[in-house]
């Protein structure tokens, strides 16, 4: 018996040993995988969702740079999902995700999201929008430092490095 709680706690030990010992592009993914599960219906849960940004956190979009800080970011990504409630927003589903290290502290996040509505069309008028970020790995984990909106004509190709 003795044996045997031994051995289960060995292979214990190597699972996790090799999670923590995960690549660092699948760390990141991991992060931001769990991420965008919050925004998969169209009630988000903005204080969970606020927890993966950073503060300061930049905004680029087609209509000029946001900058949000602690005490704007959760009424910015409340305007947000608003917005596309209004437009019959029903979730967003993450199609593609490509993580490239910049160093060890730093990853580029490529990404193309659904923004659908129960009809199955785009919220955006989009189908495959295409969104970068920046993310910094800070005390308090992974936190999303850039969003880049790209124009949805831009056809990014996710795994080209």
């Amino acid at each position: 018996m003795i044996h045997h709680i031994r051995v289960v706690c060995a292979v214990v030990l190597v699972l996790i040993g090799s999670y923590t010992r995960a690549e660092p592009e699948q760390e990141v993914e991991l992060w931001y995988r769990s991420y965008a599960a919050h925004w998969f219906g169209a009630e988000v849960d903005i204080d969970a969702v606020a927890k993966f940004y950073a503060s300061p956190f930049y905004y680029l979009s087609a209509k000029g740079p946001l900058l949000d800080t602690g005490d704007t970011m959760k009424g910015s990504l409340e305007s947000y999902a608003q917005t596309w409630k209004s437009d019959g927003w029903a979730g967003a589903k993450l199609l593609d995700i490509e993580v490239r290290m910049l160093n060890e502290s730093s990853a580029m996040i490529l990404t193309e999201w659904d923004i659908y509505r129960a009809d199955g069309s785009s919220v955006i008028d989009c189908p495959r929008a295409p969104w970068t970020y920046l993310a910094a790995k800070t005390e308090e984990g992974w936190k999303l430092t850039l969003e880049i909106e790209i124009d949805c004509n831009q056809k990014i190709v996710l795994g080209s490095n």
